[in-house]
């Protein structure tokens, strides 16, 4: 069995991507709950039944309140592709231009691809400090403070093929934007890439 890296934030670098309309893109293939839960005696595939987290209320207010709102409910949709391969949810609220989201998006769907699926990565955001005031032009900074529990890589026999130990409280920063009445998350990323 292979160790990973953790995929969320331990990886990933923050790109500052912020010049895409948001949202404007077409899905990309692949989408879908990866494959069917039929597979070899005794495992179980991805969870068929698995529903996207519901778009909680005011998280479209230009308020802190609706920011951390949102910023929330992103990274349950990023938790929920973990486990779905379902990507339209998060596509949906998220800059075309977030590298760092399109890395992830990439390798998980690569995973999904070859037959195999993946348990866990639950994404818990324990705080929100955000630099900007919303309502300001402009996109907004946030500090998180996020944890990861451990997310299992599964091949499509329902074997581990590989761990992504879990990841302990870690500082990581969102960039947001309020436009057209909603937010917008641009890029998100270690802190410590500039």
């Amino acid at each position: 069995m292979q160790r990973v890296g953790v995929v969320v934030v331990g990886s990933l670098l923050l790109s500052g991507c912020q010049g895409s309309e948001a949202g404007d893109s077409p899905p990309a293939s692949g989408g879908a709950a990866g494959p069917s839960a039929s597979s070899t005696a005794g495992t179980a595939g991805p969870a068929a039944d698995l529903q996207p987290p519901e778009k909680p209320a005011g998280i479209d207010a230009e308020s802190q309140i609706g920011l951390e709102t949102f910023t929330r409910y992103w990274f349950e949709l990023l938790s929920y592709g973990y486990e779905s391969n379902d990507w339209v949810p998060l596509q949906t609220v998220t800059d075309r231009g977030c590298d760092t989201c399109t890395n992830v998006i990439g390798e998980v769907r690569k995973h999904y691809e070859s037959g195999g699926w993946i348990t866990g990565g639950r994404i818990t955001v324990n705080s929100i400090s955000t630099s900007g005031e919303p309502g300001a032009q402009g996109p907004i900074s946030s500090y998180v403070e996020l944890e990861q529990t451990e997310l299992k890589y599964l091949d499509k026999s329902g074997r581990e093929a590989a761990v992504s130990d879990a990841l302990p409280p870690t500082r990581s920063i969102t960039i947001a934007v309020h436009k057209n009445n909603r937010w917008v998350m641009l890029d998100f990323g270690s802190p410590s890439a500039s």
